[in-house]
């Protein structure tokens, strides 16, 4: 009996190891839908003023900056620290950037 407790002793902080990270891949994904969304928002938003598309894409760079930060923040958990985090996300931002130009350019010169 003694070794079935000491077997359980040992499974059940791995379980609960196992929910702190999907937890965390959770809060990273969503954190990167958050920041993705951001940019969309912003970007949508002024498709139809007379600004270019640079820097309509540099505004929501800037507009979703807190955004950015959560995400750096999660993927930091995730992988157990900040320069991992940072060497995982290093084009995510140029990403986002791409991400809002296309917006931007799609909705002024629709295909036809």
């Amino acid at each position: 009996m003694k070794k079935y407790w000491i077997a359980l002793a040992f499974v059940f902080p791995a379980l609960g190891a196992h929910g702190q990270g999907a937890d965390r891949q959770t809060a990273q994904d969503e954190a990167y839908g958050t920041y993705f969304r951001c940019m969309n928002v912003y970007a949508s938003r002024y498709v139809k003023s007379d600004a270019l598309v640079a820097d309509i894409a540099d505004a929501a760079m800037s507009a979703c900056q807190d955004r950015y930060q959560d995400l750096l923040n999660a993927t930091a958990n995730l992988l157990g620290g900040m320069t991992a985090a940072q060497t995982t996300l290093k084009d995510v931002r140029e990403t986002a950037r791409s991400f809002a130009v296309r917006i931007v350019l799609e909705a002024r010169f629709p295909l036809r």
